[in-house]
């Protein structure tokens, strides 16, 4: 049988080749532009979807480890939630897209099916990461905030923290023993059944004198005007007096050892603000409460150890 005869009859099957036209590779990056940019951008897309099959399944599970690292990654994390806020996404409106996209990859006709496994593979990662971010979007308490001019957002610097970081609008200088109430340029709309606490900064309170007076400062929901933070400079004016008696035993007064000012800088951060949910309480009159739970006994200080 020459070549000719054993063609016949037997269907030739091509290799599937990465050969969209510029129109269908432009509106390809469109549709998917954050995926493929989080795999290094449509250079690194297209070389490896030009990959022949055998080398992509080589190199394919390298990629994906590599991928879901770039998704842990503080900056990754930072636009998929930008992501979900700017659109507004729900976990019920992120299943849909997810599904669209998927069914959007099954319809293309240039990529291989291993390849198609692979967008795959990246769109569910990327899917799962979005629904917890936002899960935890959901979770968020949005206040309506007034800013005066030049004044910063209070933000978490740290995605762990509790506290939101204050940062100082003017510049402020306490002298020794003074206290200070400091505008923040704040004005904030708490939601009912919340309240923002005014707490200091731990390293602050560690290397100056520097404390809060009313430590933690209460906002309530209702309150409107703009949030100060009562700052005070526990330093004393004097903190040593060198002094020496004559010979009529009249005090004479050698050296005195002031306390030292604090300056606080536009933009520094100066204290921090902590969101609470704030149940009522309501007291029920009974006739006892020895007889509710168990009474522990002891009175002011019972637990510790007098030395």
């Amino acid at each position: 049988m020459n070549d000719e005869e054993k063609k016949e009859g037997l269907e030739i099957i091509e290799e599937e080749t990465f050969e969209p036209t510029d129109e269908e590779l432009e509106q390809f990056y469109e549709d998917n532009k954050d995926a493929i940019d989080l795999i290094g951008g449509l250079d690194m897309f297209e070389s490896l979807m030009a990959l022949d099959d055998d080398s992509f399944e080589q190199l394919k599970p390298q990629v994906l480890i590599l991928f879901a690292e770039t998704l842990q990654e503080p900056e990754s994390i930072s636009e998929f939630r930008t992501l979900a806020i700017a659109q507004g996404y729900t976990t019920e409106t992120a299943k849909e897209d997810f599904q669209m996209a998927i069914d959007a990859i099954n319809e293309i006709d240039f990529l291989s099916e291993s390849k198609k496994d692979f967008l795959k593979e990246i769109y569910t990662m990327s899917s799962n990461q979005l629904a917890k971010i936002i899960g935890k979007i959901d979770d968020v308490v949005r206040i309506p905030c007034e800013l005066a001019d030049d004044v910063k957002t209070p933000i978490y610097v740290h995605e762990t923290d509790a506290g939101m970081d204050i940062y100082a609008r003017d510049e402020i200088t306490l002298a020794p023993g003074e206290t200070k109430i400091i505008g923040t340029g704040i004005k904030v709309a708490i939601p009912k059944g919340y309240a923002l606490l005014i707490q200091p900064r731990s390293g602050q309170s560690a290397k100056t004198k520097l404390r809060i007076a009313n430590t933690p400062g209460l906002i309530d929901a209702g309150y409107r005007d703009e949030i100060g933070v009562i700052m005070e400079n526990i330093e004393p004016p004097f903190k040593d007096i060198d002094y020496e008696f004559d010979e009529k035993g009249e005090i004479h007064i050698k050296s005195i050892l002031h306390g030292e000012a604090y300056t606080i800088a536009p933009g520094q951060r100066f204290a921090q603000m902590r969101l609470v949910q704030v149940p009522k309480a309501e007291f029920v009159k009974v006739e006892s409460v020895g007889e509710i739970g168990e009474d522990r006994g002891g009175g002011f200080g019972s637990t510790g150890v007098v030395g």
